[in-house]
């Protein structure tokens, strides 16, 4: 995450045209039965796939989009990486195209697992989003300038918005209704538990020094009071 730096923007326009592109094949995928070929192939049948699960696997993939959108262009003020860039990219295929291939043919019942993955993405959405949000007015006051951010949300864990990740990608494999999907979350998880993290851990470290040590003593890392 701290490798090869864009000098513009372009990265960020170029990340927004693809999730674009990504979340128009979604839907295409799911109500055009003009592409019945392409559900053959797989040997599924995506128009037959239960309406309201197909609604919200896109409902998700467009607040995805919103928020990855508003992360991206307002959030997240430093430079975009090109290592970063391609794997936020495969990250929005993953989610967009994968989760709609893996249930937008289910023909399950919509039901109570169903509302159970739509809480947890909406609050997965919220502790990531609003984490960020959190951090982005702290670090806005001239005043906080070189300073941690300790408060808001991130008092309750060191990584609160990768926690944020976590639920709501967990609850959009749940809406798929495969047991497949949780592939997803898990390699997720894992790749948070054992890269994301510790390497994000050892820049805090370089650039605050006794201040993160102290957050850290203090601050469970991923889950609050627990782990």
């Amino acid at each position: 995450m701290h490798g090869i730096k864009e000098t513009s923007n372009t990265l960020r326009i170029l990340g927004l045209v693809v999730h674009s592109i990504l979340l128009y094949v979604a839907y295409i995928i799911c109500f055009n039965d003009k592409i019945i070929w392409f559900g053959t192939i797989l040997d599924v049948d995506f128009i037959s796939g239960n309406f309201y699960r197909k609604c919200c696997l896109l409902a998700f993939g467009l607040i995805m989009y919103l928020r990855m959108n508003l992360t991206t262009f307002y959030l997240l003020k430093r430079k975009i990486q090109i290592d970063e860039f391609f794997g936020v990219i495969i990250a929005y295929a993953t989610y967009q195209i994968g989760f709609v291939l893996l249930g937008g043919w289910n023909t399950a019942q919509f039901g109570m697992l169903d509302y159970f993955g739509i809480i947890l993405f909406i609050l997965g959405s919220y502790l990531n989003t609003y984490s960020e949000f959190q951090r982005r007015k702290f670090k806005k006051d001239p005043n906080n300038k070189g300073k941690l951010f300790t408060l808001g949300l991130f008092q309750y864990a060191r990584h609160i918005n990768y926690l944020g990740d976590i639920c709501w990608v967990i609850g959009w494999a749940i809406v798929t209704h495969n047991i497949w999907s949780g592939l997803i979350p898990v390699s997720l998880t894992l790749g948070f538990i054992f890269f994301f993290i510790p390497e994000l851990s050892r820049h805090l470290e370089k650039n605050y020094a006794e201040e993160y040590i102290d957050w850290k003593k203090q601050t469970k890392k991923l889950i609050p009071f627990i782990y």
